[in-house]
């Protein structure tokens, strides 16, 4: 099956074609979060270069963030039209939980993912040998001395602005990445392959994750 994946959740994005659970390729979109006038481009470019057109692709994910929540809209509003046009399934997956595969798959440790909440928060959850011990949740740094109990590698799309008040408070306990901290639509199509094998169909409805209310007031007719 070919699956096409692609996550605009941060200020760094990414399209990945992947063929039969293997990745194919990746294209980065560094837009600084102007995801929109990139990704339609990316993806045909992606698509061509492997000799595809968008109807045969046969699965389409996205990812749901947490992070920016006009960017991550801007992914699902493509995803999705490419998958109604078509007539594919669509499914979504978390940013954090991809950025939690990578950094966890070959690791026997703990890996935590931090984004920025804003209001002087952040979305935070740890895995322990690939498994959640902490689920997402929006919490202050200053609550990671009692979340953090083991040596843990922290990882995210702000990770180097966080590293000084993560270092104090954890010393030793925290370790940091010399590679990619942001979330890659590789991971994220890994994680959205195994989501449809298991339910067998995608998903009802595709939304983003965001554990706060949103300001949007629908207005009265």
């Amino acid at each position: 099956m070919i699956a096409l994946a692609l996550d605009t959740s941060g200020p760094v994005g990414s399209v990945a074609l992947r063929r039969d659970g293997r990745l194919v390729a990746e294209r980065t979109l560094d837009t600084q979060q102007h995801h929109s006038s990139l990704l339609l481009p990316t993806i045909d470019e992606l698509l061509r270069a492997d000799g595809l057109a968008p109807r045969e692709v046969g699965l389409w994910v996205v990812g749901l963030g947490p992070g920016s929540y006009t960017g991550i809209r801007v992914g699902i509003a493509a995803a999705k039209g490419f998958a109604v046009a078509w007539g594919r399934p669509l499914v979504g997956a978390g940013s954090v939980e991809a950025l939690a595969l990578e950094h966890g798959a070959n690791r026997s440790g703990a890996v935590a993912v931090v984004v920025d909440a804003r209001r002087g928060e952040v979305y935070f959850s740890l895995a322990v040998c690939g498994k959640t011990v902490a689920p997402l949740q929006i919490i202050t740094l200053d609550a990671l001395p009692d979340l953090v109990t083991q040596q843990a590698l922290f990882v995210g799309p702000e990770i180097k602005r966080y590293q000084p008040d993560i270092a104090r408070l954890l010393g030793e306990r925290a370790l940091f990445p010399t590679v990619n901290v942001h979330p890659r639509a590789a991971f994220v199509g890994e994680l959205g392959e195994r989501r449809f094998a298991e339910q067998g169909r995608g998903d009802e409805k595709v939304e983003p994750v965001y554990l706060r209310p949103t300001n949007y007031v629908k207005a009265r007719q």
